[in-house]
């Protein structure tokens, strides 16, 4: 399941969003996909990872990173967790 953003932003009682958030990606953080993961989690944090540029921590601008961007893998229930 998913929501647009103008969906979570009509939902809203005072909306704080403007569009100058979405000019810039996501900070991508990954929980629970360690390197001796099994061979499809591997390749689901891959396919997230290419989903988003890469950052170089020592040339970004902090004050652009307005969003972060959760994913994390519960090994018991063999579900992902988002939190945007």
């Amino acid at each position: 399941q998913y929501s647009l953003v103008r969906d979570v932003v009509s939902a809203l009682r005072r909306h704080r969003m403007h569009e100058q958030q979405f000019l810039h990606p996501p900070l991508l953080v990954l929980g629970n996909f360690g390197a001796r993961a099994r061979a499809e989690l591997r390749l689901m944090a891959g396919m997230f990872q290419g989903m988003f540029p890469a950052l170089n921590v020592h040339r970004v601008n902090l004050n652009s990173i307005r969003r972060c961007l959760l994913i994390s893998y519960d090994a018991d229930s063999q579900l992902l967790e988002f939190r945007h």
